[in-house]
């Protein structure tokens, strides 16, 4: 959320403030009483797309790590073996291909990871039978290519979020435009109110400045909106 966005959340928790101890003044304006209503759909339309627009990619970002930090542990064992098959068959060109470090496999993108992986899974496959004696089962095989699959599963996961986040940052500005709306019906009418009730209009007009919640000059200050669950303000 922009800090313009905020301020606007802001006036219209404040607004808020101040017509909900009052509804029997603004029911003797339907209109009012009505756009009122769609603003407060609206403020909570906007504090609910406020925590989607917030999740971030850092959670999912973790477990990929992990994921793939198992990837590599798992061929790096098989790859192991592999390497002590070859040294004791003196096949040199396969012990220098399986010659890894752990760091090399964690290495260079999530694609040239998983190829590296993927190659140490089919060397050990195609040579499963003559690696038994080296600790190498179908089983520990199995998760070498499960711990794969689940690796692959992760790796486009934090631009999917980064994608919902920008479809949710345009559903943010349309509540926005409908919450102006609505209070500028609610302003044209709001001077009706002052011949019987000037301080429920004072009280209005007041709440209704947008303070720049980004300015430390700022006065009068608005009540801070609570953010949904999970989310901080910064100052």
């Amino acid at each position: 959320m922009t800090n313009k966005q905020l301020n606007k959340l802001t006036t219209a928790l404040a607004l808020e403030g101040i017509c909900d101890p009052n509804t029997v003044i603004i029911a003797t304006i339907p209109a009012f009483a009505s756009s009122y209503a769609d603003a407060q759909s609206h403020v909570t339309n906007i504090q609910s797309l406020w925590l989607a627009q917030a999740q971030n990619t850092s959670g999912i970002a973790e477990d990929k790590r992990q994921a793939r930090l198992a990837m590599c542990n798992t061929a790096l064992v098989t790859a192991g073996a592999i390497h002590a098959f070859a040294t004791k068959t003196k096949n040199n060109a396969l012990a220098n291909e399986m010659d890894f470090s752990l760091s090399d496999l964690m290495a260079g993108r999530d694609t040239e990871s998983t190829r590296r992986c993927q190659e140490i899974y089919d060397t050990a496959n195609t040579n499963l039978t003559a690696l038994a004696d080296y600790g190498l089962t179908a089983a520990k095989l199995n998760l070498l290519k499960a711990s794969i699959a689940a690796y692959n599963l992760l790796i486009t996961k934090p631009r999917e979020v980064r994608a919902k986040g920008k479809t949710t940052t345009g559903n943010i500005q349309a509540e926005f435009d409908l919450l102006d709306e609505a209070q500028g019906i609610m302003n044209d009418l709001i001077p009706q109110f002052a011949p019987a009730n000037q301080k429920f209009v004072d009280d209005y007009n007041n709440a209704r400045t947008i303070v720049d919640t980004s300015a430390s000059h700022a006065s009068p200050t608005p009540p801070t909106p609570t953010p949904p669950t999970g989310l901080k303000i910064n100052p």
